[in-house]
């Protein structure tokens, strides 16, 4: 079957364009690959990691607020319970000597009493 296509010139002008086009096929294929590659794939990674970068301080940012407002709900309970101990200190304190100075106050006038 070569043989008669071989001796009809169109097909031998159709197959060598196929050919051809195949040839330049394979190199516009060859191409796109090493474009893809050297160009393409370089630029892309670096649009992901600028990505990545605003990404990642766009989360550090977020971070540092919510620690601060942590932060800042940490020191209110923390000052009202130093604020709540010193009061009820000074209660404790206020009814000790209350209380010791009406039972020393009781005892000496019951001791006075029982001299006279």
């Amino acid at each position: 079957m070569k043989a008669n296509m071989l001796q009809d010139p169109r097909a031998n002008d159709l197959l060598s364009r196929v050919s051809e086009d195949v040839s330049l096929l394979r190199q516009d294929v060859g191409n796109l690959f090493t474009h893809t590659a050297r160009h393409t794939l370089p630029a892309s990674a670096y649009k992901l990691a600028d990505q990545a970068k605003t990404s990642l301080a766009a989360g550090r940012t977020f971070t540092a607020e919510q620690l601060n407002s942590l932060k800042s709900q940490i020191k209110q309970p923390a000052a009202a319970w130093v604020g709540g101990a010193a009061a009820l200190g000074l209660l404790a304190a206020g009814a000790y000597l209350l209380l010791h100075n009406n039972h020393n106050g009781a005892g000496c006038n019951s001791e006075s009493q029982q001299d006279s």
